[in-house]
C-alpha cells in the first residue's frame, strides 16, 4: 500500500487566520499530522492584522498551507512571487497551475474570476480560456493513459454541477463558470474543491465521461466549503487521506458508490479541444470554443464578403507597427543582442532560460519558407553561431518556428541540457498526441520548403539529434506547442513558464540578461566581426 497524503481543504479565510489555524491545530492534536493545508478562496480580507503574529514568529502555522492567486484587486499588494513564502510554512502557488506533492499527489488549481464580473482588467484575479488549456495540457503533459488528477481547486463553480435533483443548491450565476467545466470534464479529478459564499455543500459523486462510450472514468467528488469562522457554523474544512491516483488499482477507482450520479457536464465539452470559434457565452461573460465550426479566422479579424463568399480578406501587415521589424518604432530595442546584415538576434520577452533568444529577419517576412536566400542564409550562419556558443556551455539548443498567428517570422532558440536530448523528439511526439497533431519527421537531407506550400501555416523544430519535425497546422494550433514540450519536466523542468506571460522580466531583468548574452555571445558573433571589420 502506498502511502497516503493526510489533507485539510479550507474555504475563504478572509483573513480569519487565527480560526483557521487555530482549527488546524486542534485536528493535529487529535488525529496527528497533516501533510498539507490548501486554501481553496480567498486568504486575504478587510482587516489581514492577524497576520502579522504568523510572520514575526510568535504564533506558527502548524502545517505548509498553500495559497492561491486572488480574487479581489485590492488584495494583490498582499500577495508575493509565485512560489514565496507569505508568512513562514505559507506559501503562495499562483493563480493556475499543477504540482505533485512529496506523496505524489497532483494537484491543479485555476484561481480568479471572470472578466465581466471583475469588470476590469485585473490580470492576476482573472482567468481566459488560455488559462484553463495550459491547466489541462500541464495535467495531460507525458501521460499516455491519463486517468485524471487527484485535486482540483477553483474559485468559480463549473456551470452544471449545482443541477441535482436530489440536492438543492442556489448559485449565483456569477460563481459559475462553463470554462471551468470544460476544465473539470477533461482533467478529471477525484476531488474538486470551491469556495462557498455561504453554505457548505457536498453534491453526490459523478461519474466522468469518456470519449470512448465503453471505456469507464473515475468518479469525482464535489466539494463547497463555506467562509473560515462563519456564524452560521457551516463546514469549512474538510479533512481527507489521499492516495495516489496513479497509484491505486483500476478496480478501486472504478468501483461504484449507491449514490453515484452521471456526469453533469455536457458530453460535448469533450469534443472541444483546443480553442477556436465562440460558440457559447454565459452568464458570467466566460466563452467557449469550437475546433469543429467552419471557420479558420487565424487572426480573428479577418470578414467574409458574402454568406455564401468562403473568400477571406487579407491582411496586410504595416511594418512601422510591427513588434518585430527593426525600423518600427514599436520594437524594443533594448532586447537586440546582435544585428546581421539581413537578420538580427533578440531576447524574447518572458524568455525560458537566460540564453534563450530568437532568431528574427530585420525586414517584414512571415515565416523561413517565404523568406529570400540572403535572409535563410544568414539564419543558418545564426544557428551555427549559436551551436557553438551553446556547446562552449555544455548545452545542445532546440530551433523551432511557428507560422501560425504570426505576422513576423521568430525562430526560438533555446539551449537545453545534453542529457536530455535523447528524449526530446520523444517529449515532441506525446505531446502531439495528446493535441491530436500530426507530426512528422523531415526526411534527411530535406529542407521545410519541399513539403510546406508558401503561405501554409505550420510549426517546424530542429533538434539537437539532428531531426527536423513538422506540423501543417489546420485550424487551430496550440499556440505555447514548443513552450509547453520544452518547459516540461524531462528537459527544462519549468512548467510555471510555458506560458511566456507568466514570466515576464522587468526592464532591469531584461537589460542585465542582454548584457550578458552579448559578452558571452561576442566570441561567435560573426555579425560584430564583420563591424569590426569595416571598422
Amino acid at each position: 500500500m502506498s502511502e497516503k497524503q493526510k489533507t485539510l481543504i479550507c474555504g475563504d479565510v478572509n483573513g480569519r487566520f487565527t480560526a483557521l489555524f487555530s482549527r488546524a491545530e486542534s485536528i493535529i492534536k487529535k488525529s496527528g499530522a497533516f501533510d498539507v493545508l490548501l486554501c481553496a478562496g480567498n486568504f486575504f480580507g478587510e482587516d489581514n492584522s492577524q497576520l502579522d503574529a504568523y510572520k514575526m514568529g510568535t504564533r506558527k502555522v502548524p502545517v505548509p498551507t498553500y495559497v492561491f492567486g486572488p480574487t479581489n484587486p485590492e488584495h494583490v499588494a498582499y500577495y508575493c512571487e509565485e512560489g514565496g513564502e507569505i508568512a513562514p510554512n505559507i506559501i503562495y502557488m499562483g493563480r493556475r497551475g499543477l504540482f505533485t506533492t512529496s506523496s505524489e499527489i497532483k494537484i491543479a488549481y485555476l484561481s480568479g474570476l471572470s472578466r465581466r464580473e471583475l469588470g476590469k482588467e485585473v490580470p492576476m484575479c482573472m482567468f481566459e480560456p488560455s488559462d484553463c488549456l495550459a491547466v489541462r495540457d500541464a495535467c495531460l503533459r507525458g501521460q499516455s493513459e491519463f486517468r485524471g488528477v487527484d485535486v482540483l481547486i477553483t474559485n468559480l463553480w463549473p456551470a452544471g454541477v449545482q443541477q441535482d435533483d436530489l440536492q438543492k443548491v442556489e448559485v449565483p450565476q456569477t460563481h459559475l463558470s462553463d470554462l471551468v467545466a470544460w476544465l473539470a470534464i477533461h482533467v478529471k479529478p477525484r476531488y474538486h474543491f470551491v469556495p462557498s459564499l455561504d453554505k457548505f455543500f457536498e453534491r453526490q459523486p459523478y461519474r466522468n465521461q469518456s470519449v470512448h462510450q465503453d471505456y469507464k472514468e473515475c468518479a469525482t467528488r464535489f466539494i463547497a466549503l463555506a467562509p473560515v469562522g462563519n456564524k452560521e457554523k457551516e463546514k469549512w474544512i474538510y479533512a481527507c487521506s489521499l492516495q495516489s491516483i496513479t497509484k491505486m488499482r483500476m478496480t478501486d477507482l472504478l468501483q461504484a458508490t449507491t449514490d453515484e450520479t452521471a456526469c453533469p457536464y455536457k458530453q460535448e465539452l469533450l469534443m472541444q479541444h483546443h480553442p477556436g470559434k465562440v460558440v457559447q457565452v454565459t452568464g458570467n461573460g466566460q466563452y467557449f470554443f469550437n475546433m469543429d465550426a467552419d471557420n479558420n479566422d487565424d487572426y480573428g479579424n479577418r470578414k467574409r464578403k458574402g454568406s455564401d463568399n468562403r473568400e477571406r480578406k487579407k491582411i496586410e501587415y504595416d511594418p512601422e507597427t510591427c513588434w518585430f521589424c527593426l525600423s518600427s518604432s514599436s520594437v524594443e530595442k533594448h532586447l537586440v543582442i546582435s544585428v546581421g546584415s539581413h537578420c538580427y538576434l533578440a531576447l524574447p520577452k518572458g524568455p525560458l532560460t537566460p540564453f534563450h533568444c530568437l532568431i528574427l529577419p530585420i525586414a517584414h517576412h512571415q515565416s523561413i519558407v517565404k523568406s529570400p536566400d540572403e535572409v535563410a542564409n544568414e539564419i543558418k550562419k545564426y544557428k551555427e553561431a549559436l551551436k557553438k556558443f551553446y556547446a562552449s556551455m555544455g548545452m545542445g539548443v532546440v530551433f523551432y518556428e511557428r507560422n501560425y498567428r504570426t505576422s513576423h517570422m521568430q525562430i526560438q532558440c533555446i539551449p537545453v541540457p545534453r542529457i536530455c536530448e535523447s528524449q526530446i523528439l520523444e517529449v515532441f511526439q506525446d505531446e502531439a498526441g495528446i493535441n491530436r497533431i500530426q507530426l512528422e519527421v523531415l526526411p534527411p537531407f530535406s529542407e521545410l520548403a519541399q513539403v510546406i506550400l508558401p503561405g501554409s501555416p505550420y510549426f517546424h523544430a530542429e533538434l539537437p539529434s539532428g531531426d527536423q519535425i513538422y506540423a501543417k497546422t489546420k485550424g487551430s494550433f496550440p499556440l505555447q506547442f514548443g513552450r509547453d514540450v520544452l518547459s516540461s519536466p524531462p528537459i527544462l523542468n519549468c512548467e510555471d513558464k510555458a506560458d511566456w506571460k507568466q514570466c515576464l522580466l522587468n526592464r532591469e531583468e531584461e537589460d542585465t540578461h542582454v548584457a550578458l548574452f552579448r559578452k558571452k555571445f561576442q566570441p561567435y558573433d560573426f555579425a560584430a566581426e564583420a563591424d569590426s571589420d569595416s571598422d
